[in-house]
């Protein structure tokens, strides 16, 4: 094995300050099997084969990488994917090892998955932990992404906010995901701008779900407690509700069996004398494209790669022109860690390159990152979140080796598992 990659053999290295982490065991196991292509990678298998499912590791010596890939076969009938949201809410965070054992618990055995999307760790209003990408589970819409560039890496494009969705008849889909949203009261009609999100000046009107947390985390506004309404909320939803309770302090309590209309200061003084308590109106949430709205499970991620087995030519583009002030890794131009989903008509491929480990694995650029999916054989690819959440998991612990030594708690997962 090349020497470049010594460094990892007998190392693993952990964040000063972190108060009981799980440390990640050396991933660097003698392989089961070992394959080499014309001198520019070596491919070691990591498990036995099961049927319809592999999982191996890439050494890439032009790109100075190690990749670790989840590989499955979509026609196999004994396997399935799905998603799963930390702590089975969008406030928080969870590990993937603790997401399967508590899946495990649920009779769903899990045999490999990756970390998903992206989110705020910590904000400063306690909320210390927000997914903001779309997160569909079971048909359940848990939340929608907000197409903004509030965060300050994701421009407000088809390449640049990108979601992976299965339909109901087994279709793959990836594309930007928009919300048409509507709560209709005494002949108003009130624009929802995002479901289960942190509301903001880009996002003045939310909808909070039982599944965003116990309460919507809000500071002043206007907020509507209401009643009778169907659960959950789909991609393809309506229904009557009732007016329970209108507050204007903010942090309301999500109803267990309701839900909670949030207005900024700017909307509320708009809508204020639209709402009595008593009063019934009508909710209606549409996704879009249209075929969205047959997606059973579904999570967000950042950047689109691949789009018809070709490289998107915006990543080129967007590494030359994206705005300086933004962070050099968040522009995709150096290497970092990273996570990613590809797919084609016959596989499925989850992903994770590893990197800033001097010696080992650099990291790639989201250039890279697309040639590599690419080469593995996908057509379709999007980015995850990446850095030291990029993290891959595989019959019972972690295979890849994250940037901070041991396993970081994040916000989702997409998971392969056992029917």
């Amino acid at each position: 094995m090349s020497a470049l990659f010594n460094w990892a053999l007998n190392s693993t290295e952990l964040e000063e300050n972190d108060s009981n982490p799980i440390v990640v065991e050396n991933p660097i196991t003698v392989p089961l099997e070992i394959t080499r292509e014309a001198n520019e990678r070596d491919r070691e298998f990591l498990h036995h084969s099961i049927d319809g499912l592999r999982i191996y590791r890439d050494w890439l010596y032009d790109k100075y990488s190690v990749v670790h890939v989840i590989e499955m076969d979509r026609q196999t009938e004994t396997l399935g994917f799905s998603v799963e949201l930390a702590n089975e809410q969008v406030i928080g965070t969870e590990s993937i090892s603790d997401m399967a054992n508590r899946l495990k618990e649920h009779e769903i055995e899990v045999l490999a998955s990756i970390n998903g999307g992206f989110g705020v760790r910590e904000d400063g209003m306690g909320r210390g932990g927000a997914l903001f990408n779309l997160h569909i589970q079971d048909k359940e819409l848990v939340s929608v992404p907000v197409r903004s560039d509030w965060w300050g890496f994701c421009p407000t494009t088809d390449w640049g906010e990108a979601s992976f969705g299965t339909t109901t008849d087994g279709k793959f889909l990836i594309s930007a995901v928009d919300l048409n949203g509507v709560a209709s009261i005494n002949g108003k009609e009130i624009r929802i701008y995002g479901v289960n999100q942190i509301r903001n000046y880009d996002c003045g009107i939310v909808l909070f779900t039982p599944k965003f947390g116990n309460r919507s985390l809000t500071r002043g506004g206007l907020e509507v407690i209401l009643t009778k309404a169907k659960l959950p909320i789909t991609g393809d939803y309506t229904s009557k509700f009732t007016i329970n309770k209108i507050n204007e302090n903010g942090n309301s309590r999500i109803p267990p069996d309701g839900l909670v209309l949030s207005l900024d200061y700017y909307s509320a003084e708009e809508f204020r004398s639209t709402f009595s308590e008593g009063d019934i109106g009508t909710l209606a949430i549409r996704l879009l494209p249209k075929e969205w709205r047959k997606v059973t499970n579904a999570i967000g991620g950042n950047i689109r790669l691949l789009r018809n087995g070709k490289i998107e030519p915006e990543l080129v583009e967007f590494q030359k022109s994206y705005s300086s002030s933004a962070p050099e890794q968040r522009r995709g131009i150096r290497g970092d860690p990273r996570s990613a989903l590809g797919f084609n008509d016959e596989k499925l491929f989850l992903v994770t390159v590893d990197g800033r480990h001097h010696g080992y694995s650099m990291g790639m650029g989201f250039y890279d990152l697309a040639e590599t999916l690419r080469d593995l054989g996908a057509t379709e690819a999007i980015n995850f979140d990446g850095g030291s959440s990029a993290t891959l998991w595989g019959f019972g612990k972690v295979l890849n080796q994250p940037s901070n030594g041991y396993e970081r708690r994040v916000f989702n997962t997409a998971y392969i598992y056992k029917n």
